[in-house]
């Protein structure tokens, strides 16, 4: 572990590739509560493996461009002497190298690979079985009211948390409590349910090339 200030910072800039997977990961998959042991793991792991192509990368440019490139047999023969010589080039390609990891990282993050059924959560399986048709969906919320239309956006989150939420688009219907007629709302584009909200949840798949 870093025992000095800088020591301390540099470790954490090295880890900012890991930092940009998680965020790009948690955007694109369901958002299941890992343990924080696993999360640290796996910043760690994608930052070492970011860090390590780039600076594999790096290795062949220097064999290409040897005068491009910073002189890694000075700067570890005389470390204090060749930083204080060449401290703007030394920089300029420390903050390109980790801009590189950093955005190979996040473009790693952004895979879209199937995740297997166990984590993940039935709100998120719903939503996303057939990607390649319109989800309507039907909410009986827990004053006895129904709203329904198709499906905007939907929160990510497992837990049922307060932002945890779902968008629908029109046309909207609506059935208020203890009525028995559904009716359309005309001027409503679009509505947020809370999921704590819902008691009930009906999805319907439609062909997107399916007659309207």
């Amino acid at each position: 572990m870093p025992t000095s200030l800088l020591g301390l910072v540099l470790f954490l800039v090295l880890l900012a590739p890991g930092f940009a997977f998680t965020a790009r990961r948690e955007r694109v998959r369901s958002g299941r509560t890992l343990s924080a042991f696993r999360e640290t793991t796996t910043v760690a792991l994608v930052s070492v493996a970011a860090d390590g192509a780039v600076l594999g990368l790096f290795a062949v440019l220097r064999i290409v461009f040897p005068s491009w490139t910073p002189d890694v047999g000075a700067l570890v023969r005389a470390p204090q002497r060749y930083a204080v010589e060449h401290y703007a080039q030394l920089l300029s390609w420390g903050i390109g190298l980790l801009a590189v990891a950093t955005l190979v990282a996040f473009a790693a993050g952004g895979r879209r690979g199937k995740e297997h059924e166990s984590g993940v959560s039935a709100w998120t399986l719903l939503f996303t079985a057939h990607p390649d048709a319109a989800v309507f969906v039907g909410c009986l919320l827990d004053d006895g009211s129904y709203v329904a239309g198709r499906l905007l956006s939907f929160s990510r989150a497992a837990e049922d948390v307060a932002d945890r939420e779902l968008t629908l688009t029109g046309p909207i219907t609506y059935r208020a409590p203890e009525k028995t007629e559904t009716s359309l709302l005309p001027d409503v584009g679009a509505t947020a349910i809370s999921a704590r909200r819902i008691v009930l949840l009906n999805v319907s798949y439609v062909p997107e090339d399916a007659p309207a």
